[in-house]
């Protein structure tokens, strides 16, 4: 059995490990060995597979991140058999619905708001207080010099610096969220905590194989006014579209490889910031933000037209002749 009450033992909580980059990252962590990780899930299912290793360095649990009361008991339960305080906290949990500004409800926003941004707070506000413990436990404890700082780092996107159409409601997630990571790290130098950001490109997941279909079921709800504004060509070419980014999206496992490293390595959590994508990657974000907003609009709005992705009719003038 793993002694959860030396602090030499590494305590490691993410959220969202239910399939995409929290599963793989969970399994290649335990795998390892080193770490004792709460994984926490959405469904009981999820968090079954991962209590079938009967491992006590695997310890799984329901999670919702937009529900304070789960978020509690996850806190209670790490208080209670982690005297010795948690070294690393990673937000994971993310969902992308909504899609173009029509597209997407009210609720959605609010829904996709409260999972990508709160859901990071809620957990951060929750296991703050544990990521100190640990981090005392450096400077009280001789044995526990040589230990590794302490880091909360966060899974977020290229769409926290970008903004991509057809993304407004997960760009804003994102936003903000490094944005309350950016303040975070300030604050929480006095105690000598890594806060950290990992910005993946577009990725082989879930999420990303799944977003055109996210976007035609929001197509489908519109009125038929609005659907003849856009034009049949839109969806099909917002599918097409869909369908050739995900074939030509970078490995899950550049991703998984890059949180791995932040959890493990001595310092890998000492970075700001890391985008994760091909080799242009970087450059393009820099270049999004360095130049003038009429350049990057003006192609963007190139590339929507080229890919089929403009209004066909956006005054009804045409329809209205044919009617």
């Amino acid at each position: 059995m793993v002694n959860l009450t030396n602090p030499s033992t590494l305590v490691v909580v993410i959220t969202g490990c239910d399939t995409g980059f929290g599963q793989e990252v969970t399994e290649d962590l335990y795998k390892r060995g080193g770490f004792t990780i709460y994984a926490t899930c959405l469904t009981q299912e999820s968090a079954d597979r991962y209590n079938a290793f009967q491992s006590s360095r695997l310890r799984a649990s329901v999670v919702d991140v937009t529900n304070q009361a789960d978020v509690d008991r996850l806190q209670a339960t790490v208080e209670e058999e982690c005297p010795q305080g948690v070294y690393c906290v990673l937000n994971n949990a993310g969902i992308f619905i909504g899609g173009f500004f029509d597209f997407a409800s009210v609720d959605s926003f609010q829904k996709i708001m409260d999972v990508n941004y709160m859901g990071t707070i809620r957990i951060s506000k929750a296991l703050v207080g544990s990521l100190r413990t640990y981090a005392r436990s450096r400077h009280t404890s001789a044995q526990c010099k040589s230990l590794p700082r302490a880091r909360l780092i966060s899974i977020t996107s290229i769409a926290g610096r970008a903004t991509p159409p057809g993304h407004g409601g997960y760009n804003a997630s994102k936003h903000a969220t490094e944005a309350i990571m950016d303040t975070l790290r300030v604050e929480l130098t006095p105690w000598e905590i890594d806060v950290s950001m990992i910005e993946p490109f577009y990725a082989q997941t879930n999420i990303v194989l799944s977003a055109h279909t996210v976007l035609e079921r929001g197509w489908k709800q519109l009125d038929v006014s609005t659907q003849k504004m856009y034009g049949p060509q839109f969806i099909q070419a917002i599918k097409t579209h869909g369908e050739l980014l995900y074939r030509q999206a970078m490995p899950s496992k550049w991703v998984v490889d890059a949180v791995v490293n932040a959890v493990r390595k001595r310092n890998g959590a000492s970075k700001a910031r890391r985008i994760v994508g091909f080799w242009w990657v970087p450059t393009l974000i820099r270049a999004i933000e360095w130049f003038p907003s009429w350049i990057v609009d003006f192609v963007t709005i190139v590339i929507m037209k080229r890919f089929g992705t403009w209004p066909a009719d956006p005054f009804l003038i045409k329809n209205a002749k044919h009617d």
